[in-house]
């Protein structure tokens, strides 16, 4: 089962990389929308979400919390589970859910 074990440099700097940019994007999504006194209406959202920058920077902190949280979940379950058919389900499990979550989080983006 070597060809489901994800390791290599390009995979460890994606996590390191995705970890930063989501804390940059977290404090950027905290001082906008929480900390710059803005109301938290549903007319003030809907402004925000109407711009295309803003919609951008949603879509980036959606595709790599995502991609971040689900490639740390495997790396983990990797470390825990030693029979090949429950890596594979966690593999499986993982991708599934990940393009649920996106489907989702990108309708929602984009149709607001």
């Amino acid at each position: 089962m070597s060809t489901l074990k994800a390791n290599g440099a390009g995979w460890w700097l994606f996590q390191r990389v995705s970890g930063v940019a989501l804390v940059v994007l977290l404090l950027l999504h905290f001082t906008i929308m929480h900390f710059s006194g803005l109301s938290l209406d549903y007319v003030s959202v809907s402004a925000h979400l109407a711009s295309n920058l803003w919609k951008t920077v949603d879509l980036c902190f959606l595709i790599l919390a995502t991609g971040h949280g689900l490639y740390g979940v495997w790396i983990i379950s990797g470390d825990y589970l030693h029979q090949p058919w429950l890596r594979l389900g966690i593999f499986i499990a993982c991708g599934l859910a990940g393009l649920v979550m996106l489907t989702m989080g990108v309708i929602t983006v984009v149709s607001a």
